[in-house]
């Protein structure tokens, strides 16, 4: 940093150079300047440290059309779509079993469950895309059949929206979620992802028949 830069910067913090400074002097006020700068940038790097830890980290699958955030913290594993072996008597949206490393776990076809309407038709690469997320609380472990994995995010509680139960569709979904969280696409447009609480999920009357 120059003297003129130095200068301009003191400027603006309303800072007077007084009359008989030398040039030393000056260059001892850079270097003071500098360090203040670097103390001020560490403090901001840690404000956004903790604001990072303090936002749930969320993954975003497809389920149909919509896209939907399950906890990091709450999913066990995500597969490709094992062998399921079908079970009869067993309510139309469970598929049917797996052997996911040693353990049998139970699969549900989860559009049935959210009240989404799947595709009818699959492409290979739709298909190719399906995968097997494996929920678990302290009890036991479920496998929820989705069409895609996306990405993830984070979400800060206060970003959290109200699902709108009287909303459709959003009506068989809303005693499962635990709000509506819309960031930006590419696009500039809204992209809403239905968060969902995993305990109520999995306390669900469906799912507690798995323990």
């Amino acid at each position: 940093m120059n003297n003129e830069q130095l200068a301009e910067q003191l400027a603006r913090l309303n800072f007077t150079i007084p009359a008989g400074v030398s040039l030393r002097d000056l260059e001892g006020m850079a270097s003071v300047l500098e360090r203040l700068k670097a103390l001020g940038a560490d403090k901001t790097d840690a404000a956004t440290r903790e604001d990072e830890e303090a936002r749930e980290q969320f993954i975003a699958v497809l389920i149909g059309e919509r896209e939907v955030g399950f906890r990091v913290v709450d999913i066990e594993a995500i597969l490709d779509v094992q062998k399921i072996t079908p079970v009869p008597g067993l309510p139309n949206f469970v598929l049917g079993v797996c052997n996911v490393r040693g353990e049998i776990t139970s699969v549900v076809d989860i559009h049935r469950i959210f009240g989404i309407e799947a595709r009818r038709q699959k492409t290979r690469r739709q298909k190719a895309a399906e995968k097997m997320v494996i929920l678990r609380n302290n009890k036991f472990s479920v496998a929820c059949v989705v069409d895609a994995v996306l990405d993830v995010f984070r979400v800060a509680e206060p970003d959290i929206e109200k699902v709108n139960a009287a909303d459709g569709e959003m009506e068989r979904l809303a005693p499962f979620a635990r709000g509506l969280y819309v960031r930006p696409d590419a696009a500039g447009k809204r992209d809403e992802v239905i968060l969902i609480d995993t305990k109520k999920l999995l306390d669900s009357p469906e799912m507690t028949q798995f323990q």
